[in-house]
């Protein structure tokens, strides 16, 4: 089923809701842009990334660094009971929730850390404490090394950067949710800000306005400037301008 798109327009600040989650900042992949969306800390789930006994598997769908979606279908196909059970969550009545993608923890981690609600961080365990804040501990993406058995993940501290650890590890998950944003509102005329192309001068040299200007700037007697170059250019210009209007 197509995800509804978003209009740019729309979106709110990061961390106001959105969506059944809270806005935590736009993220580009497969020729899109797409808003990401945290579910919040009540939603997150104690979880191994690979659960099942046997040899280390190596999950060939789940190697994307952006697409957490994708990711956690591949992870749910293979038989992970996380995958499956963040796929089947209904959050505040919206579904569409997965594992995030290790660049979708980041995005998270470089925005969300920025509000107080979501940098005061909580233990594990017990009551108290912000909704949407992260706890003490590093969270599972749903990306998956080259090889097999381990997988990304990532401490949200505003130092940290992301890490690998063995697949069976128990971390936390944080449900998120991605909206792609509608392309044809990018579609636009050069924004123009690049310097402006300098009026052309030529046939202006015998103009009276010129003279007059340059009677401002030059001592007829000795032939020596007075003012500032850029005043000259800007007064010739005005005249450029008034000529070819």
């Amino acid at each position: 089923m197509k995800r509804r798109e978003i209009s740019p327009a729309t979106l709110p600040q990061i961390g106001q809701p959105l969506a059944g989650g809270f806005y935590a900042g736009r993220l580009f992949f497969d020729g899109a842009e797409h808003a990401l969306i945290d579910s919040g800390r009540e939603f997150e789930k104690d979880a191994q990334w690979w659960d099942r006994p046997g040899p280390r598997l190596n999950i060939r769908g789940s190697k994307s660094y952006y697409d957490g979606m994708a990711n956690t279908k591949a992870m749910a196909e293979a038989g992970s009971a996380i995958a499956q059970q963040v796929l089947n969550m209904n959050i505040r009545g919206h579904r569409g929730w997965h594992i995030p993608a290790i660049e979708e923890l980041q995005v998270m981690r470089a925005n969300l850390l920025q509000l107080e609600a979501w940098g005061t961080h909580w233990p594990i365990q017990g009551a108290g404490g912000p909704a949407q804040a992260f706890a003490l501990r590093e969270y599972w993406s749903s990306t998956q090394k080259p090889t097999a058995g381990s997988s990304w993940c990532l401490h949200m501290l505003p130092w940290c950067v992301p890490d690998t650890n063995w697949s069976s590890k128990e971390k936390g998950v944080r449900p998120v949710k991605v909206l792609p944003i509608k392309a044809n509102a990018f579609v636009h005329e050069p924004a123009g800000d690049f310097a402006p192309t300098a009026p052309a001068l030529r046939g202006l040299a015998e103009s009276a306005e010129v003279a007059q200007v340059l009677e401002q700037f030059i001592n007829e007697d000795t032939g020596r400037f007075y003012g500032r170059t850029e005043d000259l250019v800007a007064r010739l210009a005005l005249i450029a301008g008034e000529a070819r209007a």
